[in-house]
């Protein structure tokens, strides 16, 4: 007898098919096949749902800054609809961009160099581009590979916060850089667009306000990386207290390596000195809880005791009791400039290398007093941070 092929449907009819084959024996066998896969969607499909030309769905993908609001909003609802995914590959052997920018970063878990970075992202991904991060963990080495990495994987510009600005070889692989960058408050060689922070300014506000408390003995402490802010808070640091007629014996200036323990033994030393500074700035939230360990083990009162000013340290200022005054800068402020800069850079290539300082603040709050028997000081507006 011929065999007899049957075809039935079934309640998920468009992902398989059921084939019912009846053997010589005269029983039936189910065999359940794969349906081929649906097709997938193209940017025709995409325009013939959003009602636009296929020339505007491309916009929307390259270049949506370009597009209207709600053309772009329409366009953007008809790809999710239909699961249109545009072929980076191809969009990239055809414009010779990849609508990516390099970040680098030389710690992840430093809370400054995060929130730029996501500050950053949101900003590049609202015009259509995508950020690749890389962290270097302060090692020059390993951000000279990134630096090489970023620009083979077809990255259209970079966004550099490197850990040490006077390594030859990192300024040798930036000053061979052919792609669009932007370098972030540091001092590499080269022709580059450079957005930059005054940290002197806040630095001369914050010593005034200490020695206007009655404060002579002032520790500053700071990260060992050789970089430009570094440098210009500890140069601000000395002239300020100089300028306020604070002898040079009388301050102290550490150069901390980027590591908790090593930030913890620093503390521990300078707390433990037979002659102790009555008011400590540490430089970074992980260096103030350093100072605030070190306080902890020496039994020191804040700020009775021991007055403590935080650089950079606003995201943990009103967890610590007292709360921390602080010097902050604007981190969302200074990731969406920097977007913004790399953006325009793109944009227009020919224009000169620009530059952009932005400001710090002082923020006072609880953790800083006068010294133990001695009252503040009378210099105009120093106690109020004026």
């Amino acid at each position: 007898m011929p065999w007899k092929r049957q075809h039935a449907s079934s309640p998920v009819a468009d992902a398989e098919r059921i084939t019912r084959v009846r053997e010589p024996d005269g029983n039936v066998t189910s065999i359940t096949r794969r349906s081929t896969p649906a097709r997938r969607a193209t940017i025709r499909d995409v325009a013939r749902a959003a009602a636009v030309s296929t020339v505007t769905v491309s916009r929307v993908v390259n270049v949506p800054e370009r597009v209207q609001r709600e053309t772009r909003e329409r366009v953007a609802r008809a790809m999710a609809e239909l699961g249109y995914v545009p072929n980076a590959a191809a969009r990239s052997m055809r414009t010779r961009a990849t609508r990516s920018v390099g970040c680098l970063v030389p710690d992840l878990v430093n809370h400054s160099n995060a929130a730029i970075a996501q500050a950053a992202e949101r900003h590049l991904a609202a015009a259509g581009y995508s950020l690749l991060l890389a962290n270097s963990d302060y090692d020059s080495a390993a951000e000279i590979r990134a630096i090489e990495a970023l620009v083979a994987q077809g990255v259209d510009a970079l966004l550099l916060y490197v850990s040490d600005e006077n390594d030859p070889g990192l300024q040798r692989a930036v000053a061979r850089l052919d792609v669009p960058h932007l370098v972030l408050d540091r001092r590499l060689p080269g022709e580059a667009d450079r957005l930059l922070s005054d940290h002197a300014t806040a630095m001369h506000e914050v010593v005034r306000y200490l020695v206007g408390l009655g404060h002579r003995r002032i520790a500053l402490l700071v990260s060992a990386l050789r970089i430009r802010p570094v440098d210009e808070r500890v140069a601000a640091f000395l002239e300020a207290a100089a300028g306020l007629g604070i002898a040079r014996a009388e301050l102290a200036v550490l150069r901390v390596p980027p590591d908790d323990a090593e930030r913890l033994r620093a503390a521990q030393e300078l707390l433990a000195a037979t002659r102790r500074p009555t008011a400590v700035l540490a430089d970074g939230g992980r260096q103030v809880r350093g100072v605030l360990a070190a306080a902890r083990l020496q039994r020191l009162m804040i700020p009775e005791e021991l007055s403590l000013v935080g650089l950079d340290a606003g995201d943990i200022a009103t967890v610590t009791t007292p709360a921390l005054t602080t010097v902050e800068r604007d981190y969302a402020e200074i990731g969406r400039l920097a977007a913004t800069l790399l953006l325009g850079r793109l944009a227009s290539p020919g224009l000169p290398p620009r530059r952009l300082v932005l400001g710090s603040q002082v923020v006072l709050r609880g953790s800083c007093a006068p010294p133990a028997g001695r009252p503040a000081d009378l210099l105009p507006g120093a106690a109020r941070g004026d």
